[in-house]
C-alpha cells in the first residue's frame, strides 16, 4: 500500500494531491491558519501592553517571556512523549483547552500575576498543540511527497498569517489591546470541538522493536533522542538556522542605527515587509521547482544562499532603500527554503514509534530564537558589522554538517519513508 501511494503521488499534480489529503489534515491546516491570523493579531503588541498596563521594565519583560518560552521548550518534548503514548487526539485536546484558559486569563486580568499565568498556559498550550498537530499530520499521509507537501503548506499558512493578522489587528483598531487575546482563545475553541469529535482517536502507529520498551517514560525517551546522532545534527542545523535568522529583527535594525539612524526606520520597514512578501512569493516557486531534489540537498543550497545574504549584509554600508531591498530577497529566498525543508528533514528522520516525542523535541528551534539576539548583539558590540561574516560561517557550518551526514541521513530516510 505505502508503494502503491508513493507511486500514486508521484503521478499528480501538487493541487491533485492536496486533493488526497484525508478530512482532518485539511482541518489542521486550516486551524494553523485560523488560529495563527488571531495570534499575531495580539502577540506581536504584547511588549507595549506590558509597558502600558503593567508598567514592567524590559528586564522583567524579557524574563517572564524567556521563561515562558524555556518552560514551553521542556514541555514540549514532555507533551510529544505523551501523544505516542496516550494518542494525539487527547493531547492535541488538552493543548487547545489550556489555549482558551491561557489566552482568556491574558485578555481579562486584572493584575500581573494573572496575565503571567496566562502567558505561562499559552506557552504550555503551543507546544501541546504543535508537535502533536504536525505528528498527526504524518500519521495520516503515508507517503513522504505528501508528508512533505503538507508541512510546506503548513509552513505557509504560518507567514500568510504573519503578515495578514496584524495588518488585521491594526486596521480594526485591535492591536495593543488585552481583549483582542480573547479573540485567540475563541480560535480554538472550534479546534477544541474539532480535536474532539472529528480527528482520529487512535494512537501513532507502533513500529514491533523488541530491543525497546512497550511504553518508555519520558527519561528513557529523552535517552533514545540524545543517543540519535544524526537527528541531533540536524536539529543543531535547525537551531543554528534560527539563530540566524533571528538577527533580521534584533541585530540588523541595530545595525541600521549605527549607519544612520535618521533612515533606520524606513530602511526596517522595507526590510520586514520585502521579508514578509518575498517569503510568501518564494515559496510559491520554490516549492514545485524543489519538488525532486532531496531534502538534504534543499538545506545545503538553502545555507549556501543564506551565507551568501549575510555577506551581502556585511559588505553594504549605505542606507540606499533598494540596494537593502535586494539583500532582504536574497534573504527571503534562503529562509523560504531552509525553515520548511529542515522541518520535514526532522519530520523525516522522526521514528513512527516516537515521531510525537522527536517532533516535540524539535521545538528545542527556539533556543536558536532565543540565543539569537544575545549572541548576535554581543558580536555586534565587539565587531561591529562582522557579527554578518559570522553568520555566513555558521550558515556555511550547516552546510558542512549536511554534508558530513549526506549518507547517513539517505539511508535513514529510504528507512522512515
Amino acid at each position: 500500500m505505502k508503494e502503491h501511494a508513493s507511486l500514486l503521488s508521484d503521478e499528480l499534480t501538487f493541487r491533485q494531491i492536496i486533493a488526497t489529503f484525508p478530512q482532518p489534515v485539511i482541518a489542521l491546516l486550516f486551524f494553523t491558519l485560523l488560529t495563527r491570523v488571531s495570534y499575531f493579531m495580539a502577540w506581536p503588541f504584547l511588549s507595549i501592553i506590558l509597558t502600558r498596563t503593567w508598567h514592567l521594565t524590559p528586564v522583567m519583560i524579557g524574563g517572564v517571556m524567556s521563561g515562558c518560552a524555556v518552560i514551553a521548550v521542556v514541555l514540549g518534548i514532555y507533551g510529544g512523549s505523551l501523544s505516542d503514548r496516550w494518542g494525539r487526539k487527547q493531547i492535541l485536546a488538552l493543548g487547545c483547552l489550556l489555549a482558551i484558559v491561557g489566552y482568556a486569563a491574558i485578555g481579562l486580568a486584572n493584575n500581573v500575576w494573572i496575565f503571567a499565568l496566562g502567558l505561562l498556559l499559552t506557552g504550555i498550550s503551543f507546544s501541546w498543540t504543535d508537535a502533536p498537530s504536525r505528528a498527526l499530520m504524518s500519521d495520516l499521509l503515508i507517503d513522504a511527497r505528501r508528508r512533505e507537501l503538507a508541512l510546506q503548506i503548513r509552513y505557509f499558512a504560518v507567514n500568510i498569517a504573519a503578515v495578514s493578522g496584524p495588518l488585521i489587528g491594526i486596521l480594526f483598531g485591535l492591536n495593543s489591546q488585552k481583549m483582542t487575546f480573547l479573540l485567540t482563545a475563541l480560535s480554538y475553541v472550534p479546534f477544541l470541538w474539532f480535536a474532539l469529535w472529528q480527528f482520529p482517536a487512535a494512537t501513532a502507529p507502533l513500529n514491533q522493536e523488541a530491543a525497546l520498551p512497550a511504553h518508555p517514560g519520558f527519561g528513557q525517551i529523552s535517552q533514545i533522542i540524545l543517543r540519535d546522532k544524526i537527528y541531533l545534527l540536524a536539529l543543531i542545523c535547525s537551531i543554528v538556522c534560527y539563530l540566524i535568522y533571528a538577527q533580521i529583527e534584533s541585530v540588523v535594525p541595530q545595525y541600521l542605527l549605527m549607519l544612520d539612524s535618521t533612515q533606520a526606520v524606513n530602511l526596517v520597514t522595507v526590510i520586514l515587509v520585502t521579508n514578509a512578501v518575498s517569503v510568501l512569493a518564494a515559496q510559491l516557486y520554490l516549492v514545485p521547482l524543489l519538488a525532486r531534489v532531496a531534502a538534504g540537498q534543499r538545506i545545503i543550497i538553502g545555507a549556501l544562499i543564506f551565507a551568501a545574504s549575510q555577506f551581502l549584509f556585511w559588505i553594504n554600508v549605505t542606507t540606499n532603500l533598494y540596494w537593502w531591498g535586494l539583500v532582504a530577497v536574497v534573504f527571503s529566498i534562503a529562509e523560504a527554503i531552509l525553515l520548511p525543508n529542515l522541518s520535514i528533514l526532522l519530520d523525516r528522520l522522526a521514528p513512527e514509534r516516537y515521531r510525537g516525542a522527536y517532533l516535540g523535541a524539535s521545538s528545542l528551534v527556539v533556543l536558536g530564537l532565543s540565543l539569537g539576539p544575545f549572541v548576535g548583539g554581543t558580536l555586534l558590540e565587539w565587531s561591529g558589522r562582522g557579527v554578518f561574516i559570522a553568520m555566513a560561517l555558521l550558515s556555511l557550518s550547516i552546510v558542512f554538517m549536511m554534508l558530513i551526514t549526506k549518507k547517513a541521513i539517505n539511508e535513514r530516510i529510504g528507512e522512515n519513508g
